[in-house]
C-alpha cells in the first residue's frame, strides 16, 4: 500500500484524510498535535508534528493555509527525496512558491473547485491537476480521483473561479439576510433560508433543474440584461 503524507489537518486536510484512508497508508503532520492525533486515531493513521516522517511517504500533500506555506517550505526541504511527489492544494499558492524545492522532488498542484463542507456532504468537486512531470500528474490524478472529478489544466484558473464564486455567494447570503431582517423575520429562520432554500435553488440552477418560480426569475434577469 502506498503512503500519503498530509501536511495540515484543517478543514480540507482532514477531509482528504478521511477520503483517502481506506486506499492509502496515511501520515498526518500538523503543529496542532492534538487535532492531528485525534484524526490519526480516528482513521488508524500515524499522527505527528515531525516533518522527518515525510521521508517514509510516497506522496506529500501540502494542505496548509497560504500564509504558512513559505515558512513550511524550509522545514520540509531537508526530508524530501527525488522520488517524492509533492502536491500543493492551496488555492492561493501557485507553483512558483515551491521553486526552492524544484530539484528536491516532483512538484504538482491539485487545486480543488469545491468547498470542504459541501464535499463532505457529498457534493462532487472538480480537481485541476497541473505540473511539468507527466507521470507525477497522472499519479496525482489517481489519488484525487478518490475525491472528485479530475482534469488537467492550468492551476491559476481555480483561484479565479473560487474567488468569484465565494464573493458572489457571500453577497447573496448577505442580501438574503438583510431582506429578511427588513421583514422582521426571526434570526433563527435565516440559516434555513440561506443553507436550504438558497443553496438548493443555486444547486438546481447549476445543473439545469430550476423549477417554474426560478425559471421565471431567470427569464426576467435575461430580459434586464438585454
Amino acid at each position: 500500500m502506498e503512503t500519503v503524507a498530509i501536511v495540515g489537518t484543517g478543514r480540507m486536510g482532514s477531509l482528504l484524510a478521511r477520503k483517502l484512508s481506506e486506499k492509502y497508508k496515511l501520515i498526518l503532520i500538523d503543529k496542532d498535535v492534538r487535532r492531528c492525533g485525534m484524526l490519526a486515531r480516528e482513521l488508524g493513521a500515524e499522527g505527528t508534528m515531525e516533518y522527518s516522517l515525510l521521508s517514509e511517504a510516497d506522496f506529500i500533500i501540502i494542505a496548509l493555509p497560504a500564509s504558512i506555506i513559505p515558512g513550511a517550505i524550509g522545514e520540509i526541504k531537508p526530508f524530501l527525496k527525488q522520488e517524492h511527489i509533492l502536491i500543493n492544494i492551496s488555492t492561493d499558492t501557485n507553483m512558483e512558491a515551491f521553486a526552492p524545492l524544484k530539484n528536491c522532488c516532483k512538484l504538482v498542484s491539485a487545486k480543488i473547485i469545491g468547498h470542504a463542507l459541501q464535499i463532505d456532504f457529498g457534493e462532487l468537486p472538480l480537481i485541476m491537476i497541473d505540473g511539468e512531470n507527466e507521470k507525477a500528474r497522472n499519479k496525482t490524478a489517481e489519488i484525487f480521483g478518490n475525491i472528485g472529478a479530475v482534469k488537467f489544466g492550468p492551476e491559476k484558473i481555480v483561484a479565479e473561479i473560487n474567488h468569484i464564486a465565494s464573493e458572489e455567494g457571500i453577497k447573496a447570503a448577505y442580501n438574503i439576510q438583510n431582506r429578511l431582517k427588513q421583514l422582521n423575520i426571526p434570526e433563527e429562520y435565516m440559516s434555513f433560508a440561506i443553507r436550504n432554500v438558497a443553496c438548493g435553488t443555486m444547486n438546481a440552477y447549476a445543473v439545469g433543474d430550476a423549477g417554474p418560480f426560478a425559471r421565471e426569475i431567470i427569464k426576467k434577469l435575461n430580459q434586464n440584461q438585454n
